[in-house]
């Protein structure tokens, strides 16, 4: 199985998709601030009664959804608008 986003993929990411109506919701990609990992790209998993976010890894060898715990608004950074796949190599 290969990841969602191939290696050599470009992401074109919205920063400011909360000024732009866009609202978040379940399988939506999105860039997160993480205290401990730092800057992540994961899967919107489940959006909790209080507004936090459980997220998931997109790639079967990343960071568990129970390594990262919640994650807030906040942490969010932008949403995922375009991925960019590399060609296949012939």
């Amino acid at each position: 199985m290969s990841p969602l986003i191939p290696s050599g993929s470009y992401i074109i990411f919205c920063p400011w998709f909360k000024l732009n109506g866009f609202k978040l919701k379940p399988g939506d990609i999105i860039k997160v601030t993480h205290p401990q990992y730092g800057l992540l790209v994961k899967s919107i998993h489940q959006i909790m009664p209080n507004g936090d976010y459980l997220l998931t890894g997109l790639n079967p060898h990343s960071i568990t959804t129970e390594q990262m715990g919640l994650i807030t608004q906040q942490q969010i950074l932008a949403k995922a608008i375009k991925i960019i796949k590399p060609k296949p190599s012939v």
